[in-house]
């Protein structure tokens, strides 16, 4: 045999296992993309392109503003000159309330609570709103403007009639009839029982009188927690 001759011989071969190989990783392929499919294939190939392809580190760019913070309940008349404001927002933000126009900010705990310690109230009818800002600069909608009124006098009570010290007989005059004025949105009690009220503070009680001193004591309550009480005795004679 030439020299010729076996040189063919061994490329025929190599050309032979050439051809294995392709075979061999052609059915490789197809098994592959028929297990994960092409787009899974695509993404993991750009995946990794891009990462050869940019040396920048991966940011958040969080745009999303927080929720407005959430404030507990609180009343709408207090007799107390100072307030704690206190509720919830997002952890980690600062909230801001303005009281009264007058700012003043605190963070917001790991639990997602806030408190707002010892805010002095103005006489009469006092505003505030909050509003929070993330870790990120985002910045929530305000809350609504929330009101509580501060009032430290006693509302005023009259007892009109009859008058202290009054004396009743016979069974014609048996029953008599309490009648007084106190401030509107009052609520008035005579000897712990609920009296009416109508909407410019007058009242009235009718009550059947017992032989002797019959006492009466008038209570008035504001929504501020504020009271004055006064006491009337009638007599009656059979």
């Amino acid at each position: 045999m030439s020299k010729y001759s076996r040189l063919e011989s061994v490329e025929v071969k190599k050309n032979f296992r050439m051809a294995v190989i392709f075979i061999v990783l052609t059915v490789v392929v197809v098994i592959i993309l028929g297990t994960v499919g092409i787009p899974t294939v695509g993404k993991v190939t750009s995946f990794i392109s891009g990462l050869r392809g940019s040396n920048s580190a991966i940011t958040s760019n969080d745009k999303t503003p927080p929720a407005p913070p959430t404030l507990a309940t609180f009343p709408d008349f207090t007799n107390q000159q100072t307030m704690n404001v206190a509720g919830s927002a997002e952890p980690g933000a600062t909230v801001k309330l303005t009281f009264n126009g007058v700012e003043q900010e605190v963070v917001v705990d790991k639990d997602g609570n806030f408190a707002f310690q010892n805010i002095k109230l103005l006489d009469g009818e006092n505003s505030f709103s909050a509003i929070a800002t993330d870790q990120t600069g985002n910045i929530s909608q305000r809350t609504t403007d929330k009101k509580v009124t501060y009032d430290n006098k006693p509302p005023a009570l009259s007892i009109d009639s009859p008058a202290e010290g009054s004396k009743f007989f016979g069974s014609s005059q048996r029953q008599v009839t309490i009648q007084g004025a106190t401030d509107s949105g009052a609520n008035v009690t005579i000897n712990e029982r609920i009296v009416s009220v109508d909407d410019s503070g007058k009242f009235q009680y009718t009550q059947t009188l017992s032989s002797g001193d019959n006492k009466f004591a008038v209570k008035s309550v504001d929504p501020a927690g504020n009271s004055t009480e006064k006491e009337i005795t009638l007599n009656f004679s059979e």
